[in-house]
């Protein structure tokens, strides 16, 4: 998996693109602590090119959604394929994490 970082205002946005998954969810794991240690309250993740995810990505995503909350800051989840949207209606998360069709539209709701 490939992560690259952004910034849209105060919004770090991660691009993921591969396969979400136990061998890859680790480096991603690292990298939204790193941010939150550092002080970056605003995620959005760009699920655009992210092929698959597997219940280990899934908790990568519910961890970094707890600290940000805990620090009073945002993560939002965009562009799912409809494959990914799919195991996240399965595992229940869009009752639990913000999920929006277009980076627009996650950007904005992170920037709140």
């Amino acid at each position: 998996m490939n992560i690259s970082e952004s910034k849209q205002g105060d919004v770090t946005i991660l691009q993921l693109q591969g396969k979400l998954d136990s061998m890859s969810s680790p480096e991603l794991d690292e990298r939204l602590t790193g941010l939150i240690e550092k002080g970056t309250r605003q995620i959005t993740v760009n699920l655009e090119g992210l092929d698959y995810v597997s219940s280990a990505g899934l908790r990568v995503f519910l961890s970094a959604a707890k600290r940000l909350k805990q620090a009073q800051g945002k993560l939002a989840l965009a562009n799912p394929s409809a494959q990914v949207q799919q195991i996240f209606d399965i595992a229940g998360f869009d009752s639990i994490l913000p999920i929006f069709k277009t980076l627009t539209e996650a950007v904005g709701a992170c920037a709140l």
